[in-house]
């Protein structure tokens, strides 16, 4: 699982674009420093000024956030308008645009959004919501085509490479992610967006510590309520037990993702202080008689409620279920726990989960760095027989 891209897929999922009060909330995108805005009817046509067009764009986005809160939607529309024309390279006002448009015409909702893009495959506003659906939905070839499409008209967009970066991710497409990656940091360096998706990238590279800096800098620039999770399993990945644990101790939020945090703050401890000790981080387990989420099962399994064979028989039906690579996150649970008890095979768990995670996983990046830490590399290997991991 990854923490981050989740969180990033369902930000656009519940993001400004997709809910209908999309264009009720204008007023964050005009929130980076800028110089003092004029008044919007001084703002009549961009120059080679880029700082006074800037300036002016600003100007016409509060602007159009003041018109649209007096009911004026047609003269909101109208800033929208001009302060894209000022500021082209920043796809928001395009996008508000959009959005204001289909929330008039009753239409801000997946289907309306499709209908639209497809009615007007030129509207660059269209094009970007579209995208922002279809990664949402998980449909990156088509988030792709329309970023793309973008690029063509845009190509200094930030947050069109942004966008482009962040399927490129989830897909997973690593290669084509750098270079995105790359192209965001070169127009706009202080994109947390960029930032974190770089982490990601260094972190799945063995490259722990840039990792860090990067998930560190962008929690300077705009925290997640993620970030905790990102940075203290980074942590874990640099051996730095402590940090990671203290880092983790941070208030997690709802299972089932927070029960990663609990596991990954357990697994930190009991480096430290030996799994008796750690194991009250893994809170309780699940309640007799009733079913739970994943990953609520690992916790069983590491209080020893039940056995890996268990374990994995519930991965594989969760995984037949949801398709999100249960059963390779059984398999590095697995191998930490055998690493800790010192029993089994950790190094050929850790080679099965780095075999099958997803390399956009947590569990990918921590089995390769558990497996460089042995000495070992990961390797194809035959599948681990159930019986190794068992107590």
């Amino acid at each position: 699982m990854n923490v981050l891209l989740r969180a990033a897929i369902a930000l656009l999922a519940t993001s400004l674009s997709l809910q209908a009060g999309a264009a009720d909330a204008a007023a964050s995108a005009a929130s980076a420093p800028a110089p003092a805005a004029p008044s919007p009817d001084k703002c009549q046509a961009p120059t080679a000024d880029r700082a006074a067009n800037r300036a002016c764009a600003v100007g016409l986005w509060r602007h159009a956030e003041a018109e649209r809160t007096a009911g004026r939607n047609d003269a909101a529309l109208a800033a929208l308008a001009r302060g894209d024309r000022f500021s082209p390279d920043d796809l928001r006002f395009a996008m508000a645009h959009a959005s204001l448009s289909l929330k008039l015409a009753g239409q801000l909702t997946p289907a309306g959004i499709d209908a639209a893009a497809k009615a007007a495959p030129g509207d660059v506003g269209l094009a970007m919501l579209h995208a922002e659906l279809s990664i949402a939905k998980r449909d990156f070839a088509a988030a792709l085509a329309d970023v793309d499409g973008v690029l063509a008209k845009r190509p200094d967009a930030p947050l069109a490479w942004e966008t482009r970066a962040t399927a490129d991710v989830a897909r997973p497409d690593f290669a084509a992610a750098h270079a995105d990656v790359a192209q965001v940091l070169r127009l706009e360096p202080r994109s947390p967006v960029a930032l974190r998706l770089r982490g990601l990238l260094r972190n799945n590279g063995g490259d722990h510590a840039g990792a860090l800096a990067d998930y560190q800098a962008a929690r300077a620039i705009a925290p997640r309520p993620e970030d905790p999770f990102i940075i203290g399993s980074t942590q874990f990945l640099q051996r730095q037990f402590g940090d990671a644990a203290a880092t983790l101790a941070t208030r997690a939020p709802p299972a089932p993702d927070g029960t990663y945090w609990r596991l990954w703050r357990y697994l930190a401890l009991a480096r430290l202080d030996g799994v008796e000790r750690a194991s009250g981080a893994l809170g309780p387990g699940t309640p007799p008689g009733t079913g739970t989420l994943w990953p609520g099962p690992v916790v069983d399994f590491l209080h020893g409620s039940i056995d890996a064979a268990t374990l994995l028989d519930i991965a594989r039906k969760s995984q037949e279920a949801h398709d999100v690579s249960q059963v390779c996150e059984a398999h590095f649970y697995m191998a930490e726990d055998a690493l800790l008890r010192q029993h089994g095979d950790a190094v050929a768990l850790f080679r099965q989960a780095a075999n099958d995670c997803p390399r956009n996983f947590h569990e990918y990046e921590g089995a390769v760095a558990e497996l460089k830490a042995a000495g070992a590399t990961p390797v194809a290997s035959a599948t681990v027989p159930e019986t190794s991991a068992a107590r």
